[in-house]
């Protein structure tokens, strides 16, 4: 959001729109501390979040939403996932090439983390011979340590990369280079 009157003015009417919903009260500090916490987002996905929270808000207390719940919120309308979620869709990834290629799978992920655990942690060859409940742990455990790296204040990624620790993972990239 900008820094400006207008768009202050417009916030302040969400919120108290969405206080007045839930049968709370907010205060002017409150407003202050909420726009600076939402500043990355425009107005209008606080406006649609503030929408979305009312039709589908289901809890009680506490009866103001929460930042968090905004957060949330313009993250559910703009399609962004949650952690556990991109890292269940990602080990489907792996499931489905496993599925399609077997043992001999080449492990080139566009996603950092699934290329990473794919190359560090395991390998479609050991995935290849384990049983099926093994593998019902293994998406319990990629899952968990996808999250772990997530949560990480360094890049973590970024250094392993740079340490050779993650394979290049541009196809069009290894072709060029083989060739050229």
């Amino acid at each position: 959001m900008k820094n400006n009157k207008e768009e202050k003015n417009h916030f302040a009417k969400i919120m108290w729109a969405l206080a007045e919903d839930f049968g709370g009260k907010i205060s002017n500090e409150s407003l202050e501390l909420r726009f600076t916490a939402l500043k990355q987002f425009s107005i209008d996905e606080i406006s649609k979040a503030g929408t979305w929270l009312l039709m589908n808000r289901v809890e009680k207390f506490p009866a103001v939403p929460t930042t968090k719940e905004i957060i949330d919120a313009v993250d559910k309308i703009s399609g962004n996932l949650d952690t556990k979620t991109k890292a269940g869709l990602e080990c489907d990834k792996v499931f489905k090439n496993l599925k399609f290629f077997g043992r001999e799978c080449p492990t080139v992920f566009k996603n950092k983390t699934t290329q990473y655990l794919m190359t560090s942690r395991w390998d479609f060859y050991k995935l290849g011979m384990m049983t099926e409940d093994d593998l019902k742990w293994f998406r319990k455990d990629f899952i968990q340590a996808y999250e772990e790296i997530d949560k990480q204040d360094v890049v973590f990624l970024d250094i392993a990369e740079q340490a050779g620790m993650i394979p290049v993972s541009n196809l069009k990239g290894l072709i060029e280079n083989k060739n050229g």
